[in-house]
């Protein structure tokens, strides 16, 4: 059995990856370089030593991770999809305080992996039907005053095909997302919506265009609007962002202290 046939045939048992993978084949070595170090950005400064992520992906955060922050001890990258955590294993070289297991969240406990000073939720929560108790189950494995940095997906109004196709369970607002947190297990210490321009795209292209992104359209429209997206749109709002917050935008960003 070659690799193609072997991914093919995990992703027909595969209840996690949805369309995750479709960055798979003439878009794979496409990456948002601008945009991973703008979502990089958002989290950096509350980045603790000892991280646990949950949702490795393509690994492309786990990367910007390695590559920017000074201090680490370790990161335990989890990833429930074993087609996603194929694909990509080889995507890039870490060091050995960096690793990578295919386990889900809800079977782990502190005897797993021990305990850390943080948990990384980028662009994963939306994909987790059980939201709140992803939140509950992190608090078992964080260290006192441990922090959860969460990137998520923002306004229910912009769920579209994309949404669909990626296997997301909601968008969510302010409202939706302190919702979902316990305040006898956590505070929330900031929460703020991010890429204004970015509902715009999202709006035209995803809810009224519905244009899937796994399809001819779709790759076209990464490699065009998407790469000026990532070259002129993001270094601009990453910029406007240090002095400013928007009342809504593409994205949301929270940050959350174990109690």
């Amino acid at each position: 059995m070659d690799m193609d046939d072997k991914v093919t045939s995990n992703k027909e048992t595969d209840q996690y990856v949805h369309g995750m993978d479709w960055l798979s084949g003439e878009l794979e070595e496409f990456e948002l370089t601008n945009y991973r170090k703008y979502q990089y950005d958002l989290i950096a400064r509350y980045l603790g030593k000892n991280i646990l992520e949950v949702g490795s992906g393509d690994r492309s955060f786990t990367n910007q991770i390695v590559k920017h922050s000074v201090q680490l001890d370790r990161i335990i990258s989890i990833e429930p999809s074993i087609t996603l955590f194929e694909i990509h294993e080889y995507k890039y070289k870490f060091p050995d305080h960096i690793s990578f297991h295919m386990v889900d969240l809800f079977n782990m406990t502190k005897d797993t992996f021990g305990l850390f000073d943080t948990a990384v939720f980028v662009h994963v929560l939306e994909h987790i039907e059980k939201d709140r108790e992803a939140l509950n189950k992190v608090h078992e494995v964080l260290l006192p005053n441990g922090k959860v940095l969460i990137e998520v997906p923002a306004l229910p109004s912009l769920f579209s095909v994309h949404d669909e196709m990626l296997g997301h369970y909601r968008r969510y607002n302010k409202k939706i997302l302190k919702d979902i947190v316990d305040p006898d297990k956590y505070a929330i210490t900031d929460i703020w919506y991010q890429d204004i321009l970015g509902v715009l795209g999202s709006l035209y292209f995803f809810k009224i265009k519905k244009t899937k992104l796994a399809s001819t359209n779709g790759a076209q429209l990464v490699k065009n609007q998407g790469n000026i997206y990532d070259k002129y749109v993001i270094p601009f709002e990453s910029f406007i962002e240090k002095f400013v917050r928007f009342p809504l935008g593409l994205s949301l960003t929270a940050v959350l202290q174990k109690i």
